[in-house]
């Protein structure tokens, strides 16, 4: 593999001129744009009155094209559909993915009030790499409770991973959702899936901003079957005993994550990636410590127990970065901080770098900064609480040589704390 193999995924949200060296680059990391036949735009410009909270703006523009591995395709085309609304108001289920994208009479499905879902079995399981949704277009709506999950369980009781969520209340029983509301276009909405696999496609809503009632119009899963996909692993994590059962103190700290039960589900990691980070040099934003000493980050010690925790002096936002000494195709970062007693750390930030400086704001994987304070953005992901099953972050095969990891305080004081960071991945030859 060489470093003209790497490419970061290209995130469907960025709106930028798409130039023929992103091309170029797309190719050689063995991506290709996902072709999309768009329908006819319905209306134009900036619709008012909607009312709705944290809508992201209007998308005017065709954004850059989806980046995914040579011969993802949409899966979803003719595949059957299920609903919570066995009996539609108006149109078939087979609507959902007959290819027909205009918006109008014959074109869509009403599904009946209240929150209702369809779902889509691929009949196999794939791995997806995206979904791009149509909900209604004909006029400018926004759609309610809209989530997205996969799972290869047809009941989605098991192993259900969750795409997309923007039910900021958790109205619809499964989780509060930290995604935007959006008003829907022509252009679909596309969710990035990073990768993960199930046969079945699942997506909720609740009505909309002008009535109650639910419409789909087509779905579109890109994806490949998941036999056709070579060399790819589960990764294997091995984790300390827990310490300790139940919520404690975080029940009531906003924007949290589920407290895990178990360890998550594994993520598929190409043959060969292991933690490059094991023995790295570490270096901090506050190199005086108050416990512990910095090489601790990365022995592979992961016990939380007295002389086991590294502990980084002052308050405030602070971060560490360690040095892979070369750069490694990344495909997972796993953080423990802290797990001898419930604690939710803020602010919690994971960059991939090439250069250690650089722009302040690139190769975010991971952010938990709802305020900014941080200076990197606004970020999107939930806190989570800290056990002995760490944080597992998927990176998708970024590249870089130095991985960086903020923090600013914990839910029982302003200290920050780690226990060990892994970074799973492959030199890049």
């Amino acid at each position: 593999m060489n470093q003209d193999q790497c490419a970061p995924r290209v995130r469907w949200q960025i709106i930028v001129t798409v130039t023929m060296a992103v091309i170029q680059a797309a190719q050689a990391a063995k991506l290709a744009p996902v072709k999309v036949e768009l329908p006819t735009a319905q209306f134009v410009g900036t619709p008012e009155g909607i009312r709705a909270s944290r809508v992201k703006p209007v998308q005017t523009k065709a954004g850059p094209p989806f980046l995914a591995p040579v011969g993802t395709k949409n899966v979803a085309l003719g595949k059957p559909v299920s609903s919570s609304d066995p009996e539609p108001v108006i149109g078939e289920l087979a609507m959902v993915t007959d290819g027909d994208k205009e918006a109008g009479e014959g074109s869509f499905v009403e599904l009946g009030p209240l929150l209702q879902h369809v779902t889509i079995d691929l009949q196999a399981e794939h791995v997806i790499y995206g979904i791009r949704l149509w909900h209604y277009h004909k006029q400018p709506r926004v759609y309610f409770d809209v989530i997205l999950q996969v799972a290869n369980d047809p009941n989605f009781t098991t192993d259900v991973q969750t795409i997309f969520n923007n039910d900021m209340d958790n109205s619809a029983r499964l989780g509060r959702g930290e995604g935007m509301h959006y008003v829907d276009t022509h252009f679909g909405e596309l969710f990035d899936a990073r990768a993960v696999r199930g046969r079945y496609v699942r997506l909720y809503s609740r009505g909309n901003s002008t009535d109650d009632l639910n419409h789909y119009i087509e779905v579109e899963v890109y994806g490949q079957p998941a036999s056709d996909v070579a060399g790819m692993v589960p990764l294997e994590i091995q984790y300390p005993q827990p310490l300790f059962i139940g919520l404690g103190r975080c029940e009531d700290i906003p924007y949290r994550g589920d407290f895990p039960m178990k360890p998550p589900t594994p993520l598929k990691v190409p043959e060969g990636t292991v933690n490059v980070a094991r023995g790295k040099s570490v270096t901090s934003s506050h190199p005086d410590l108050i416990i512990g000493s910095l090489e601790m980050i990365t022995d592979g010690d992961k016990g939380a127990g007295e002389g086991r925790i590294v502990e980084l002096d002052h308050g405030g936002v602070q971060h560490i970065t360690i040095d892979l000494e070369e750069v490694c195709e990344i495909h997972a970062v796993a953080i423990w901080h802290y797990y001898q007693v419930s604690r939710v750390y803020f602010d919690v930030i994971v960059q991939v770098l090439e250069n250690p400086i650089g722009s302040p704001a690139s190769g975010v994987v991971y952010n938990g900064d709802l305020d900014n304070s941080a200076g990197l953005g606004v970020g999107m992901d939930k806190r989570y609480v800290e056990t002995n099953f760490g944080k597992v972050i998927a990176v998708d095969g970024m590249c870089g040589r130095y991985v960086r990891l903020y923090s600013n305080g914990n839910s029982m004081n302003e200290l920050n704390h780690y226990v060990e960071v892994e970074v799973y991945g492959q030199p890049v030859k």
